[in-house]
């Protein structure tokens, strides 16, 4: 059974771990395949976004409103030096025109700036509801800020964007950039800002700066949308500080990092662009892809990853089929080979124990598997025979030639042919005894208390109960019936054929010697 086992299970074992291998590893490719590919959306969505704020800011510098108002709003003489004897309290005049849109006041100059401001500002405002930037404000030529579309003590007082006035100012024409972006800044907890300044030139000369405030919320918000949430996904400067809204990665997924890995931060802005099974830094389980995004010729690490429960799911439900298929197999093979001792091993154990209780002189051990059709049927069948021929051996007197025997002897020989004969037609009858006295109608059967007896046929069966005088001739019927019902090919043929003879033999034998 064992040799069985080995060889049917060992070759199983092996294909199927060659199998979940190979296919393992497609897996693995298709996990990281898919992330890439998600990177690679988010990076389409990111550099589209600010090259969409690009497009809308140049547009903006460039269309007949920028012009107009930019050269109205400082047009007339000393304007901003009219609002107030100096540049604070110009400012402060400033803020009040903003905040109060029909305030009067009794300078000319302040009304008509008044005028100028609500002609403008509601154009602006429509074109900010279009867009997804958070403000719009104008720098004369003196750095002094002559309009903003909504009031917000920040834009007075932002350092960043002064000095990107101030540079942009500052660069001969040949050398000015037609947009500049300054860094990106933290505003609050949950978002980031940074200006756009464009100069606004009519007639070849610059006459203004048009300056545009973006967050990265819109941004955020659209990424949201496409993010699913499972994943992380950050944008990442080079002080590890992230360009998008808190919420992104989500901080509820109790298995998800809540920093990218720094070495994929290393790669990314480095230039490469790949991905970090969890293997590789084994702390964070986590799949992780990267790639750099160049925004305003500044390099950010665009990170997204995925939990590596989640992203190799498809894995684990492989090594589970794999495994649950190895343990079908195994009690598969352990029934099958049970199933096999007990058809094959455990009857030719049996036979062999037979055996060799006939060679130990036991005659009389039953012999089983008789009734089957194949090669341990026909063993036991022979066994059968050769326990026959063995009784008949040791019954019957060492004597000389037949032509010697006596008429006494004769009658023994005929009687052990007799009961040789009987018990290889009973075998040949699969054993039914009344089955083949009814069938043959040669024997007569009784009832005896409910069960049918073969009184007659038994005494043939045994060498001390056949007859003196046998009715020789039923048993040669019996003999021909049982021939006549039995194929060429059955192992009982031929050996039916050589007891006829026989009983014919010494049937004539006898006749002679009267």
């Amino acid at each position: 059974m064992w040799w069985f086992f080995s060889l049917s299970i060992i070759p199983v074992v092996l294909l199927t771990g060659y199998f979940t291998w190979s296919q393992s590893q497609l897996l693995i490719n298709h996990a990281h395949q898919q992330l890439k590919n998600e990177r690679d959306r988010y990076y389409v969505t990111i550099t589209s976004y600010f090259d969409d704020q690009v497009r809308a800011v140049s547009d903006l510098a460039a269309s007949d409103l920028a012009i107009s108002s930019g050269g109205r709003f400082y047009g007339f003489p000393n304007a901003f030096q009219q609002l107030g004897d100096d540049n604070i309290q110009a400012q402060r005049q400033l803020t009040q025109l903003r905040q109060q849109a029909l305030h009067q006041t009794t300078d000319a100059n302040s009304k008509k700036y008044q005028r100028l401001y609500r002609r403008f500002n509601h154009q602006y405002q429509s074109w900010l509801a279009r867009h997804t930037f958070r403000n719009v404000a104008m720098f004369d030529l003196s750095e002094n800020l002559v309009y903003a579309a909504k009031f917000d003590a920040l834009t007075d007082n932002s350092p960043a964007l002064k000095n990107a006035v101030s540079h942009l100012l500052a660069l001969p024409d040949s050398q000015r950039p037609p947009w500049i972006r300054t860094p990106f800044s933290a505003r609050g907890s949950q978002t980031m800002q940074a200006w756009y300044l464009a100069p606004v030139i009519k007639s070849g000369q610059i006459q203004s700066i048009l300056a545009i405030s973006t967050t990265t919320s819109s941004l955020s918000a659209t990424l949201r949308q496409r993010q699913r949430p499972d994943t992380g996904l950050w944008l990442v400067n080079r002080s590890h500080q992230s360009l998008l809204s808190s919420w992104v990665p989500h901080t509820n997924q109790a298995t998800l990092s809540v920093s990218p890995p720094k070495d994929a931060i290393h790669h990314a802005l480095n230039g490469k662009k790949g991905v970090l099974s969890p293997g590789q830094h084994a702390l964070i389980p986590q799949l992780t892809a990267y790639r750099a995004v160049n925004i305003a010729k500044t390099p950010w690490a665009l990170i997204t990853c995925q939990p590596q429960k989640t992203a190799y799911q498809p894995l684990y439900r492989l090594y589970t089929t794999s495994v649950t298929l190895v343990i079908a197999l195994f009690i598969l093979c352990l029934l099958v080979g049970h199933w096999l001792s007990q058809r094959l091993a455990l009857p030719i154990l049996q036979l062999t124990w037979c055996a060799e209780q006939f060679a130990a002189g036991e005659l009389d051990y039953p012999v089983t598997h008789r009734q089957r059709q194949d090669e341990i049927g026909r063993l036991a069948t022979a066994l059968s025979h050769l326990q026959q021929r063995l009784k008949a051996t040791c019954f019957s007197t060492s004597s000389p030639s037949p032509s010697e025997h006596t008429p006494v002897m004769h009658s023994d020989s005929l009687h052990h042919s007799l009961v040789i004969a009987m018990n290889l037609a009973l075998d040949a009858w699969d054993g039914d005894k009344v089955g083949l006295a009814e069938q043959s109608g040669l024997w007569r059967v009784y009832s005896d208390k409910g069960s049918l007896q073969t009184r007659t046929l038994d005494k043939y069966l045994h060498l001390e109960t056949v007859p003196k005088t046998p009715r020789w001739r039923n048993v040669v019927r019996s003999l021909d019936f049982v021939i006549q019902h039995t194929e060429k090919l059955s192992p009982y043929y031929q050996p039916l054929k050589q007891a006829q003879q026989e009983i014919q033999y010494w049937i004539t034998q006898d006749k002679g010697q009267r």
